[in-house]
């Protein structure tokens, strides 16, 4: 390692070059010294600071801070450690620094105070591992998720917990906007299937409005169809009929709906584990009381609502069309232009499609059938083996506009026997 003296020595060669060569470059008297163009570009600047060139200037600098940091009080740490078991107790989980953070700012307003308090997370997050509250979290890796509108996209799903006085589970249904964070609606039933998963989302659009797209898991009472392949469900064809685009997640990927995951965990074990719920009358008093307390008093800390409670970061929101009138009942077609489904006939030389049976012809049993569907002319083309032998109209269709309060009813009923056609067969089978 050099020490002082030979670092002064350099400096002082580089003083001299630049009197007998004063029109040399930087990179000449690099070349020449053999150091780097940073070292002797700040090296010339200094030199050419002062009028005279002593032993001082020659010498190297502190780079110890010429203002030393101020650092926070102990009462400001005391504070702060304080306002974590406040803020834990008062919203029924772990207050973070960024709830803290929101704490103090609510401090400040109500609050004389004479010492300087943090106004970072980071600093805050600091004084709690230096006081033992937390322990240095591990660092990953994620892709941030693209915020649509307010209102644009909606997460959906099922959540349970179990009452204390009766031996039986409390089912509730959640909706929250994934642009905003916000609880759109929720609801709860003794036991959901796929008639009222239709009940509950039909009130939830007369409720809320239509948005655009809604997403959601493959949880067979929304996405499940008679066959169990990709053939829409009737929940499926019911956002497709009022022009709602369904997203639905990949298996095992609860990270695609984020926001309402995240939502269901706030009321499963913050809102409804400070007071357990006794039983269902008070489970349903409880949950009908949620959505003011996510939406006006918890202060969200994701990137929407920049740790403010969502009606305060959203106070207004763009209107959402209504329900229609009437439907086109048969419109989920159009979106299925183009599928190709794969069907095995059976020995009668029948196939399944949804709840209806389609004749192929007892010569192709135990063959691979490939069935297209053409939605501008409302019919199946099947295949054997590369080789068209019949095109037959798609079964089940209405044909004619309909109310949509008859529509609702007409695609529950689909529901109810869906849900029949699976009590009597697929579960008697795993029986």
């Amino acid at each position: 390692m050099w020490d002082e003296n030979y670092w002064i020595f350099e400096r002082i060669k580089l003083k001299q070059l630049r009197v007998e060569y004063p029109h040399w470059s930087v990179g000449q008297y690099a070349k020449v010294l053999n150091h780097d163009r940073k070292w002797v570009q700040k090296w010339c600047k200094r030199l050419d600071a002062v009028s005279t060139v002593t032993l001082e200037t020659l010498k190297s600098r502190s780079r110890a801070p010429h203002h030393v940091p101020k650092c926070l009080s102990e009462k400001a740490k005391d504070l702060v450690v304080e306002l974590r078991h406040e803020l834990s107790e008062q919203f029924h989980r772990r207050a973070g620094a960024k709830l803290i953070l929101y704490g103090l700012e609510q401090y400040r307003h109500s609050h004389e105070v004479a010492f300087k308090l943090p106004n970072a997370a980071s600093t805050i997050g600091k004084i709690l591992r230096e006081r033992g509250c937390v322990r240095a979290a591990w660092k990953s890796s994620y892709e941030p998720v693209i915020l649509p509108a307010p209102l644009e996209e909606w997460e959906m799903d099922f959540g349970e917990v179990y009452l204390l006085d009766e031996a039986e589970r409390f089912e509730f249904f959640l909706t929250v906007d994934r642009g905003t964070s916000r609880v759109m609606f929720v609801a709860s039933h003794s036991g959901y299937n796929a008639a009222y998963a239709i009940e509950t989302v039909v009130n939830l659009l007369v409720t809320c409005g239509v948005p655009r797209r809604l997403r959601f898991d493959r949880d067979p009472r929304l996405w499940g169809a008679w066959t169990r392949d990709s053939y829409p469900s009737p929940m499926i064809r019911l956002l497709r009929v009022l022009g709602v685009e369904p997203i639905v997640c990949p298996p095992r990927r609860p990270d695609k709906k984020p926001f309402v995951e995240r939502c269901i965990g706030t009321l499963k074990y913050e809102w409804l584990a400070k007071q357990m719920p006794i039983n269902r009358a008070d489970a349903v008093e409880r949950l009908q009381a949620f959505p003011h307390y996510y939406n006006a008093t918890r202060p969200h800390q994701g990137r929407a609502c920049q740790n403010r409670p969502p009606d305060l970061a959203f106070p207004h929101l763009p209107a959402l069309p209504p329900l229609p009138d009437k439907v086109d009942p048969d419109r989920w077609l159009l979106n299925e232009h183009g599928r190709t489904y794969r069907r095995s006939v059976n020995a009668s030389g029948t196939i399944q499609i949804d709840r209806h049976t389609y004749t192929v012809g007892s010569r192709y049993a135990g063959k691979a059938v490939l069935v297209h569907l053409d939605a501008h002319q409302q019919l199946f083309h099947l295949i054997v083996e590369g080789h068209l032998i019949r095109s037959t109209p798609i079964l089940g269709l209405v044909g004619h506009p309909l109310p949509f309060e008859d529509y609702v009813d007409y695609i529950r009923h689909e529901a109810v026997l869906m849900r029949l056609h699976r009590q009597a067969h697929w579960e008697k089978d795993a029986r």
